[in-house]
């Protein structure tokens, strides 16, 4: 048997950075992207697809959106096997297409073929009734590394019942598991949902036998949050830090929702002109720029100049009790101020 495993959709999600037309853009996308999976996992034969929590961002989901969905899943035909997360207890799944299989207190496992799929229950029932004739399935959401998590889930205890393979959700970013010779694997978020989960994003193509179990992460194409760093160490002239600006974001599609991160030691004379920067790149779909560069200060030089303003100004921030950080942001906006350039705060 060959399942899609997924989790952490957070259908209808905002992102309040981004423009209203543009988080309108970002759902429809995401939409698309949600309904060519399942049309992928139709076409190539797949024979479940797992939900592991997480599906909606809110109750509150646009009748649009959960209609799509809905027709999704219905064009699938074949077992949607999903169970609750954190941000989706409260939500009515009666109106849900019939393949869509909930996994909970009342119904806490559904047998397809020969693989039992199991729902996030007490492991002592799980326990009196399992059967390892047939292959074993474990949906799980919650935190596996973190006690204080209230969503806290012990899978060393889950896999002394010896699953055949443990599907969890919760956790945004993909990582496999050998627990007590039992293979659990997060698939991580389908989608970005802000910049502390950038990265690729996608689902688990799972193949089950009994006694051999494979997994393998793919790739969801969609607008992905991007993290990039750019270092302009001693590069003075725009076009200079343009050139290394777009080299640094080789890796972002025009797609990406993008943070560009600044950093380097540059001297007084550096045009960085983020501006125009921010111009030179508009044809990213978003695209936001940090300046961390410091500046690269000659002390010694300073202290041998005479009748200088800029001597005296630097001599008493050195002298400061401020930390190093504070130091140099200060020293750059002043001399910023002295030298009469637009103040970068």
């Amino acid at each position: 048997m060959i399942i899609l495993h997924t989790a952490d959709i957070h259908l209808g999600a905002k992102n309040i950075r981004l423009e209203l037309d543009k988080q309108a853009f970002l759902k429809e996308q995401q939409i698309k992207s949600l309904k060519a999976m399942f049309d992928r996992a139709y076409d190539e034969g797949f024979d479940a697809i797992l939900i592991c929590g997480d599906l909606f961002h809110s109750k509150n989901l646009p009748a649009k959106l959960l209609a799509q969905f809905c027709s999704a899943i219905e064009n699938f035909q074949r077992p949607v096997l999903y169970i609750r997360g954190n941000h989706d207890d409260n939500f009515d799944f009666s109106s849900l297409p019939k393949n869509f299989i909930v996994l909970d207190e009342n119904r806490p496992f559904y047998k397809y073929q020969n693989v039992v799929f199991w729902g996030q229950i007490d492991i002592l029932a799980i326990q009196n009734s399992i059967d390892y004739a047939n292959i074993n399935v474990l949906l799980l959401h919650g935190n596996i590394k973190n006690k204080n998590d209230r969503d806290y889930v012990d899978l060393q205890s889950y896999a002394s019942l010896k699953f055949d393979y443990i599907a969890l959700g919760h956790v945004h970013s993909y990582e496999v598991f050998n627990i007590n010779n039992t293979l659990a694997s997060y698939s991580g978020s389908l989608f970005s949902n802000g910049f502390d989960e950038a990265g690729d994003k996608g689902y688990m193509e799972v193949n089950l036998e009994k006694n051999k179990v494979a997994v393998d992460f793919k790739n969801l194409p969609s607008s992905r949050y991007m993290l990039c760093q750019c270092d302009i160490t001693d590069l003075e002239v725009f076009q200079d830090i343009l050139a290394q600006v777009k080299n640094s974001l080789s890796a972002c599609d025009k797609r990406d929702i993008v943070r560009l991160i600044l950093t380097g030691y540059v001297s007084e004379n550096c045009n960085k002109f983020i501006y125009e920067l921010n111009n030179m790149l508009s044809d990213y779909f978003y695209i936001e720029i940090i300046d961390n560069t410091k500046l690269k200060i000659d002390y010694d030089k300073i202290k041998n100049e005479e009748l200088s303003f800029k001597a005296e100004f630097l001599l008493l921030v050195e002298n400061s009790e401020e930390d190093d950080f504070s130091k140099n942001k200060i020293s750059q906006l002043g001399i910023e101020a002295l030298r009469g350039d637009d103040i970068s705060l």
